[in-house]
């Protein structure tokens, strides 16, 4: 696993060296190329600020992912306690608040 992986961006090859997998880095680099492919930036801008906006972008949609994440993180925090603090019947069953 990992090692020396050659990826191609807008026509570009890049020797990528990871400790993840090869179809790890591939996969990364394809949503790299995809990104910058797709964005069009107004005016006439350097590959290297089209670069760094594109990264801000990724950064931007992780960050998202991570908030969601850390939410869903919380909801299942209040469901387990919830479940934790229902009712349970000698046997350990839990007793149905419907009954």
């Amino acid at each position: 696993m990992g090692g020396a992986v050659q990826v191609e961006i807008l026509g570009q090859k890049f020797t990528v060296t990871s400790k993840d997998d090869e179809q790890h880095v591939r996969a990364v680099a394809a949503h790299v190329d995809e990104k910058m492919r797709e964005f069009k930036p107004e005016g006439n801008v350097s590959p290297y600020t089209k670069a760094i906006l594109v990264a801000l972008n990724i950064a931007s949609e992780c960050q998202k992912l991570r908030e969601s994440q850390e939410e869903l993180a919380r909801a299942v925090d209040r469901i387990s306690e919830r479940i934790d603090r229902a009712p349970r019947a000698p046997d350990g069953e839990e007793i149905s608040e419907r009954a």
